[in-house]
Formats: structure tokens, sequence, C-alpha cells
């Protein structure tokens, strides 16, 4: 069996598009997704705005319709997940359920119901004694209920790697030959309980996300969900079927430092980029373009800055490297998704996505390709993704453009 894997199916719902052409174009445009938060009452929070989804499908509509005792997060993940499979080419009835894994990233699936009973009991409207606990496993296994399938399943909530990790463990099942075919990525609804945690942290900003910009003062939230359909090469090809890009590398570490801050010397950064790279069997001169995590906090941007430098070394001025959070903000377990769509978008229609937010590089890295517009760039064959989540969670996924016939 081939250990090549690849992308032949996407369903999103994001701040910047709905589809993979409006995503792609938003990007190329340098479009902003942050809009005012209508979720809940922000006049005491020193910033007001989130990249928040503007509109939703008619389907999505009638799926949280027909579904209302699932959560938000739910609602994202089942829809995206059979947008994937269609625009896959593939019937739920055709998908061998055995042979058919699940892997969703969420942090903040299950926040809904326990914060509504919360407030219950604190109003005293509780019944006694009673209790609720819902976690992001509930997306996984909604997936797995509406579709029907019973291979492999994973709930992945390693915070702001969440996302690469449901991806990389996708990978893997199919790499090993446990699945065939599976449905992976991230789904992210936007939280009260994650925008209050990070204003505690003093980690968003006060004015634009500036990712590796001297001034920069903090991330920006959002929401959103991307799943896609991996499948071996075999299969893809056999059933003819569109080929967004290949998964060829995933790596993964942890920090072991701190609850929330990086470790300044970057070393389980590099640890994962590395061991995505060796993964995959690239060479840092393979590499063309580079998507950071770039949170656009003071910590993480320099950490991340500091362990692409180990890596790359002086082959790091020629590769472009760009964090495309002040489009769609930091959409938290769902990043690590959002931002490999980034690259096989980028790889896909030939061009770099900038830095939208930063005017100014940070002065301790000179040097280095910081773009700040979009540009074309065609030609473009390997692009890496970085995740860095709290905890020390540390992923990279390495993705490679698949040529006509291969």
């Amino acid at each position: 069996m081939s250990t090549r894997v690849y992308v032949t199916g996407i369903g999103l719902l994001t701040p910047i598009g709905n589809t993979w052409e409006e995503f792609s174009e938003s990007l190329r445009a340098g479009s902003n997704g942050f809009r005012t938060i209508p979720y809940f009452d922000t006049a005491a929070f020193p910033f007001q705005q989130g990249a928040i989804i503007p509109e939703f499908p008619a389907d999505f509509l009638t799926l949280a319709a027909d579904h209302p005792e699932w959560e938000t997060a739910e609602h994202y993940g089942v829809h995206c997940a059979s947008v994937a499979l269609a625009d896959a080419g593939m019937s739920v009835d055709a998908l061998d359920p055995f042979r058919t894994a699940v892997v969703v990233a969420s942090s903040n699936a299950g926040v809904e119901t326990n914060h509504a009973h919360a407030e219950k009991k604190l109003s005293g409207q509780a019944t006694r004694g009673s209790t609720v606990v819902r976690t992001p496993a509930t997306v996984t296994a909604a997936i797995r209920r509406t579709l029907g399938v019973r291979g492999p399943q994973a709930a992945v909530s390693t915070a702001c790697a969440a996302g690469s990790n449901s991806v990389g463990m996708a990978y893997d099942f199919i790499r090993a030959g446990r699945a065939d075919v599976a449905i992976a990525g991230g789904a992210e609804p936007f939280s009260m309980l994650s925008y209050s945690g990070f204003t505690l942290l003093k980690s968003l900003t006060r004015t634009t996300v500036r990712p590796f910009d001297e001034g920069r003062d903090g991330t920006g939230l959002g929401e959103a969900a991307c799943m896609f359909v991996l499948e071996s090469a075999e299969s893809a090809i056999a059933r003819g079927a569109t080929v967004y890009g290949e998964v060829c590398g995933y790596g993964l570490s942890d920090d072991a430092y701190h609850a929330t801050a990086p470790d300044p010397s970057g070393a389980g950064a590099v640890l994962a980029i590395t061991q995505c790279l060796a993964d995959a069997g690239l060479r840092p001169e393979d590499v063309d373009y580079i998507n950071a995590h770039g949170t656009g906090t003071r910590y993480n941007d320099a950490m991340e800055l500091t362990a692409l430098s180990r890596v790359f070394g002086p082959d790091l001025t020629r590769i472009p490297i760009s964090s495309t959070k002040p489009l769609h903000g930091h959409t938290l377990s769902c990043a690590g998704s959002l931002e490999m769509l980034v690259c096989l978008a980028a790889l896909g229609g030939g061009f770099v996505p900038g830095n939208a937010g930063t005017r100014e590089p940070m002065h301790e890295f000179p040097g280095l390709n910081l773009p700040i517009a979009s540009f074309e760039a065609a030609g473009m064959t390997v692009a890496i993704s970085n995740s860095f989540g709290f905890g020390g969670n540390n992923t990279c996924i390495a993705l490679r453009r698949v040529g006509r016939g291969e």
C-alpha cells in the first residue's frame, strides 16, 4: 500500500469565505474578517472585535434547525464533514464504515451546554443534584452518527495545535493501513470563555493583529470549521478524484516548559519541525513557503522565528513566512486545519499570502522574508504549517502540490 495521502475534499465555514474559491480570493486580497462580536456583550472588554463568520449557507441553517439538541460546534463539524465528502465525490453509502476514520479537533465544544447548566445552578433553576458533562468528543460523535461510520476515531483537544494534530493523526491512520478514508479537521465556535481567558492573560490585541511586527501587542480570536477528506493516493487516482494536495509529513512535540508560555529557546518547535521534514523526506532547501503560527503576541512570535532560524539557517531568508491570523483570526483548535487550507490554497493558486497587519518587522530577525501583502509565486511545490498551543503543544504539517496525473 502506498504511504502517500491525498486531500480530495474540503468543507469550510470561515470569517473570510465558506467555499474554496471565496477563501482563496480573500487570502489574495487580504480581506479582513474581524467584526463586532454579536454573541455577548463586550462593553467591559478592552477589545470588542473577533473574526466572525458573517453568513451561513442555506443547508447549514437547515441542519441547525433540524438538530436543536446539538451545540454550535456539532453543527459546524457535521456541516463541513458533509460538504467535504460531497466535494470529494463520495457518497455516504459508498463508504466502508469500518475503514473510514473521523478525527476532529475542538476546544470549545461542550462549553455552551456546560455554561448554560452553570447559569441555571447559580440562579437556582437547576434540579438539585443534577449534573451535565459535555466534552469536545461530541463533535466527533455527531459526525460518526450522522455518517454511520465505525472506523478509527479520536477527539483532539491539544489547544491551538489540535487542528494540525487531527490531520496528522488521520494521516497516520491511513499510512498505517488502519483506514482507507479519513475525515479530519477542526470545529471551533466563538466562546466567551476563551475570549475572557485570553483577555485575562493579556494576550488579546487592543488594535489589530500584527504578526512578527516590532509593535505587536496580542492576537485576535476567531471562529471557524474546516474539514478535509484524506485518502490513499491509490484510491484517489483510481476514482479520478480532484486532488488539492498531499499531506506528506507530520511532526509533533511538547515543550514541557509552562502552562501558557512557549519555551523561548524554541526547542519543542524545532523538534516538531525537524520531525515533520524528516517524515516527509524534505530538506530545508525544499520548502517554498512557511505558514507560521504567528499569533502576534510578544513571546510566541519571537519563539517561532528563533525556532525557524535554528531549523533553516541561511535558507530562511529565501523562504516567505506569513501568518494569516490578521484575516481570519486565531481560531484556536481549528487554527492548524484552517492554516493547512491556507497552504493548499497558496500551492494550488501560486501565490503567497501576506502578513496583513505587519508594518515594521521585528528588529532582532533582520533580512527575513516577511511579506506584508500577498504576491504571485508560481511554481511552489512544498509548504509547511506550524501550530503551537498552550501547554507547549507543537505540531508541523508538510503539504506538497500534486501535479496532474500523479
